[in-house]
C-alpha cells in the first residue's frame, strides 16, 4: 500500500540540531521533503507552546499558516502535548511519521510505530541540505513501561483464554499424539454459462445496452434470454470496459458537480495539469478524476485534521499522569491566550459613549463592518493560488505605494491582474525606511511569495 499522508512533527525538526525552534528550518525541512515527494499530502503539527518558543519576528508568518491550514496545533488541554496529535492523525490516515523523536511513552498504544517504513528521521547537512532516511524507534524503560501496560489492558479486555477444541469428520475426538493431516481445499468451482440479462445485471447495463456491446465484441446474441459463454462474457467485459475508459464529460458538467464557476474549473484543471480549453470542452473521465482528486485534496487534509482533535483521549499514556490541580490563570502573562486577556480600559469620553452605543447595534452589522474589504475578486485570487505556491518566483510591476510598502501588480492569464503587497521589512536588509528607496512607480521587479492571506485574498512578496 503506497502511503501519500505525511504527518510533520514541526517542533522535533524545527529543534533539530538547535536549543530553540526555528520557523524558517522547519520551512525548509518541509520544502526539501516535497521536493523529494512531490506526490505527498503533507500536515505540519507543533505543539501549543511553539508560537512563544521562535523568533518573534516569524510569528505573524507562523498564524498565516495556520490560517491557511498548513500547520496546526493540538487542541487545548490535550494529553500528551504534541506527540499524541501527531500520532492520531498518522493513525487515523495510515500514514508516515516525519520525526526524531521515538514517541516512547506511545509504543504501546501505536505498536506500528514500528513497521518499515512509518517513522521517518531527517537532519540539515551543511552545504547538501535535508537528508531523510528510514529509522526504527529506540526502546527504553518508557517504552517497557508502555507495552506491559497496553498487554495488560489488552488481556483484560480480552477474558480468560478458552481451550481449543478439534474434531474429525466421524466426529471423534483426537488424542495427545496424534497427527492431524488439514484437509486439501476444494478446487475452485469452473466457470458456468450465464444468461444475457444476468451479465447485463453485473456489468450495471440494460439488456439493449448489453446486446449493443455484445455486437461491438462480435459475439452473436439473439436476446436478453440468450446463454453465453464463460469466453464470451469476458470478450463482453472488456469490451465494457474499454468503453467507459473512453468516456468522457463535459467541463460545464464536472464545474456544476463540484460546485464551481467555469472559470474556476478551468483554473483548476491548469492547477492539475489537465488541457482544458473551455467550458464545452470534453475531459475524459479518467482526467475529471484528476481534478476531482485536486479539488478534495485540501478538504480531505482539513477533515482529517477535525477528527483527530474532536475524538476524546481516552486515558493518559503510560507513566504520565494527568494533574488534579489546575494551573492558576496568569494575569497579563505573555502565553497568555488571547479570549483570557483582561479587558482595556478606556477613560469615559465621547468616542467611548459612541462605541457603546455600537455594541447595541445587531451583531451581524458590526461583524460586517469590522470585516476587511477583500483586495481581489474571487476568481483571480483562485487562478493566482492554482498558479503560484509560497516561495515561487515571482515578476510584478509596482503599482502604488503605501505608507508600510508598495502593492505590486502581477498578470495573470486571460488579461487578468492580481494585486500583492510587499511590506517596507521585505525590501531589503537592513529594510529601508520608505519603499521609494528601492523600487520606482511603473517598474517590474522580482519577487518571492511569502504568504497568502485567503480571507483578505492578498498575497505578500518579498523583494528578490
Amino acid at each position: 500500500m503506497t502511503r501519500t499522508h505525511v504527518v510533520v512533527d514541526g517542533s522535533n525538526l524545527a529543534t533539530e540540531g538547535r536549543t530553540m525552534p526555528s520557523l524558517s528550518q522547519l520551512e525548509d525541512a518541509i520544502a526539501a521533503y516535497e521536493e523529494e515527494h512531490p506526490e505527498a499530502e503533507i500536515i505540519v503539527v507543533v505543539d501549543a507552546t511553539f508560537e512563544h518558543r521562535i523568533d518573534a519576528k516569524d510569528r505573524d508568518r507562523l498564524k498565516e499558516a495556520e490560517l491557511r491550514g498548513e500547520v496546526v496545533s493540538p487542541p487545548a488541554g490535550a494529553i500528551g502535548r504534541g506527540d499524541a496529535f501527531v500520532l492520531k492523525i498518522a493513525t487515523r490516515t495510515d500514514g508516515i511519521v516525519l520525526s526524531n523523536d521515538s514517541f516512547q511513552e506511545f509504543h504501546g498504544e501505536h505498536p506500528w510505530l514500528f513497521e518499515e517504513g512509518r517513522l521517518i528521521g531527517g537532519k540539515p547537512v551543511t552545504g547538501v541540505g535535508w537528508i531523510f532516511t528510514p529509522r526504527t524507534p529506540v526502546r527504553g524503560p518508557k517504552s517497557r513501561a508502555a507495552t506491559q501496560s497496553a498487554k495488560k489492558k489488552s488481556a483484560a479486555a480480552a477474558g480468560p483464554v478458552k481451550k481449543l477444541s478439534v474434531t474429525r469428520p466421524d466426529g471423534s475426538t483426537p488424542k495427545v499424539g496424534d497427527v492431524l493431516t488439514p484437509a486439501a481445499p476444494p478446487p475452485p468451482p469452473e466457470p458456468k454459462n450465464m444468461r444475457a440479462y444476468e451479465l447485463a445485471k453485473e456489468l450495471g447495463l440494460d439488456n439493449k445496452e448489453l446486446l449493443a456491446a455484445a455486437k461491438k465484441a462480435k459475439v452473436a446474441i439473439k436476446s436478453h434470454s440468450s446463454t453465453v459463454s464463460p469466453a464470451d462474457a469476458d470478450v463482453i467485459r472488456d469490451q465494457v470496459a474499454a468503453a467507459l475508459a473512453s468516456r468522457k464529460i463535459r467541463a460545464y458538467e464536472l464545474a456544476k458537480e463540484l460546485g464551481l464557476e467555469n472559470k474556476e474549473l478551468l483554473a483548476l484543471a491548469k492547477k492539475a495539469k489537465v488541457d482544458v480549453a473551455s467550458h464545452s470542452s470534453s475531459i475524459l473521465l479518467s482526467d475529471a478524476d484528476v481534478i476531482r482528486a485536486v479539488a478534495k485534496k485540501a478538504q480531505r487534509t482539513a477533515a482529517v485534521v477535525a477528527e483527530a482533535a474532536s475524538a476524546p483521549d481516552e486515558e493518559p499514556p503510560a507513566g504520565e499522569q494527568r494533574s488534579g490541580r489546575r494551573r492558576r490563570r496568569r494575569r497579563g502573562g505573555a502565553g497568555e491566550q488571547a479570549s483570557e486577556q483582561a479587558p482595556t480600559v478606556e477613560p469615559a469620553t465621547k468616542s467611548t459613549a459612541k462605541r457603546s452605543r455600537a455594541k447595541k447595534a445587531p451583531a451581524a452589522e458590526m461583524a460586517k463592518a469590522a470585516a476587511p474589504e477583500p483586495t481581489n475578486a474571487p476568481l483571480a485570487f483562485l487562478s493566482f493560488v492554482a498558479t503560484y505556491e509560497v516561495g515561487a518566483a515571482i515578476e510584478g510591476t509596482v503599482a502604488q505605494f503605501t505608507s508600510h510598502g508598495a502593492m505590486v501588480d502581477v498578470d495573470l492569464d486571460g488579461e487578468q491582474v492580481f494585486r500583492c503587497y510587499a511590506p517596507t521589512e521585505r525590501l531589503g536588509t537592513p529594510a529601508p525606511s520608505k519603499a521609494r528607496d528601492v523600487l520606482t512607480r511603473g517598474e517590474r521587479s522580482r519577487f518571492t511569495l511569502v504568504a497568502i492571506d485567503p480571507t483578505r485574498r492578498v498575497a505578500e512578496l518579498e523583494l528578490a
